[in-house]
């Protein structure tokens, strides 16, 4: 077909949709988490003395690690719309946030006596973290990879990645105003593992969702 041609076709099938944008679309993805965050503390309501407990830095990381995490993950996976897109170096933001959670995770394991630094592990609270986070980040992630179906991303799986880690971020953000584990050895944890799941999920199903 000449390029005269494909242009007259065009211009006959009438206006074509508006594109979703990035920043519209990531303004979506952040309603959706803060609904599903916010029906949940609705719900199950904020830890009793959240307010005094936030003025204490060890409580307070567990609230600000995650948003950090969320902060840097989301902006990436919305890049990864755009064919041919990379992150480049700013993945090296990622250090941050790691590097304060491995450094935590130490110095409260070496400073923790043997017989306590795991005391608070049960069968109920590993389930109760682990999925609750998961439950909040769960519908919130599979509506932002569907939003992401309007861009053009040529690496899917690490797109679905990084919108997942960004989503599963923002739901432990909204957990951690509930939760009641403060040591640092079982959020860092456990969180953790809530939002790998999350993103392993992401990259999967954005590996089939967000191809073309």
């Amino acid at each position: 077909m000449r390029t005269e041609d494909l242009i007259a076709e065009l211009a006959a099938s009438g206006p074509a949709a508006p594109a979703l944008t990035p920043r519209g679309t990531g303004l979506r993805m952040l309603a959706a988490v803060a609904l599903a965050a916010g029906l949940f503390l609705m719900l199950a309501g904020t830890r009793a003395d959240l307010a005094a407990r936030l003025a204490e830095p060890l409580i307070l990381t567990k609230t600000l690690l995650p948003a950090m995490l969320a902060a840097i993950a989301l902006p990436l996976g919305l890049r990864m719309m755009r064919p041919g897109a990379r992150i480049g170096r700013a993945a090296l933001w990622f250090a941050l946030p790691a590097s304060l959670a491995v450094l935590l995770w130490a110095a409260t394991f070496a400073r923790t006596a043997p017989a306590v630094r795991f005391a608070d592990v049960t069968a109920f609270a590993l389930s109760e973290c682990v999925g609750l986070i998961i439950a909040i980040a769960a519908l919130p992630m599979v509506f932002a990879l569907r939003l992401m179906r309007a861009g053009a991303a040529t690496r899917p799986r690490l797109a679905g990645a990084l919108t997942g880690l960004g989503i599963a971020g923002l739901a432990a953000t909204g957990y951690s105003l509930f939760c009641t584990q403060d040591n640092p050895l079982f959020y860092l944890t456990w969180y953790g593992a809530a939002i790998a799941a999350v993103s392993a999920a992401a990259a999967a199903l954005g590996a089939r969702w967000l191809a073309f």
